[in-house]
């Protein structure tokens, strides 16, 4: 989400410090292929009924390398390359997903004959959260409230990215109302002072069991929406949802 320096540990290909990057022991060095000549490719001719053909192949004596090594170095068997592990701190930026790759230049292999090394390349996982889920730019939840605070409005605490933020129902809310906190969501790639925004959908609960008392109130108050219905049947009424 905001981005974090992060050690990951990787083993890589690096010139062997031994023969620093020859493949040859002590000051001996490579030789030119006494097969290809230096070309790194062999040719073969081939007679068959439809004429001679020419093959092209990479030189087996030295890999296509031109070259040969009579005493290879003991250290990295004359590849002139060395397997390491080693720790890299990188930087993840804010507002990453999951399948975002990131490019760490000069960390990959090195090259042969001490060429430059290559990139790594990091592929990013995000875990997922317990309520908060991702779209795009955007954080989605549920918060569930009582029917109480729908039909009167209420200020409650609900979790954000950014911790505890406190969220206004208006009065009326709706079964299923989806509130907005603007600017809560997932900072834009490349551009973290952008953000996305936090999408609250809420689920009102009604009560399975009501007491005497509750029963008695409740009771009272459809029986008042019940007359008003009858003086004005056009309005339903803030209750009309629940009563008529």
């Amino acid at each position: 989400m905001f981005g974090q320096e992060k050690e990951i540990q990787i083993r890589h290909l690096e010139t062997c410090s031994t023969c620093n990057g020859s493949g040859a022991k002590g000051s001996s060095g490579p030789t030119t292929c006494g097969t290809c000549g230096g070309a790194g490719q062999v040719r073969r001719a081939t007679r068959t009924p439809f004429g001679s053909f020419t093959q092209v192949a990479p030189c087996p004596t030295c890999e296509g390398s031109g070259q040969v090594i009579a005493d290879p170095c003991t250290a990295c068997g004359g590849q002139g390359l060395q397997q390491v592990r080693k720790k890299l701190r990188i930087n993840i930026p804010a507002g990453v997903d999951t399948g975002t790759r990131l490019r760490v230049s000069n960390e990959g292999n090195a090259g042969q004959r001490g060429g430059p090394a290559g990139d790594l390349y990091v592929f990013l996982t995000v875990q997922s959260h317990p309520s908060l889920r991702r779209d795009g730019i955007n954080i989605q939840s549920e918060v569930a409230v009582n029917y109480l605070q729908a039909i009167l409005g209420d200020t409650i605490e609900v979790d954000t990215v950014d911790g505890p933020a406190p969220l206004e129902i208006p009065a009326g809310t709706q079964p299923g109302a989806v509130l907005t906190l603007s600017g809560k969501g997932v900072p834009k790639l490349g551009n973290p002072v952008a953000r996305g925004n936090h999408l609250i959908s809420l689920k009102v609960q009604l009560p399975t069991k009501t007491n005497a008392e509750e029963r008695e109130l409740l009771q009272q108050l459809a029986g008042h929406h019940s007359a008003r219905g009858q003086k004005h049947p056009h309005k339903s009424g803030l209750f009309g949802g629940l009563f008529g």
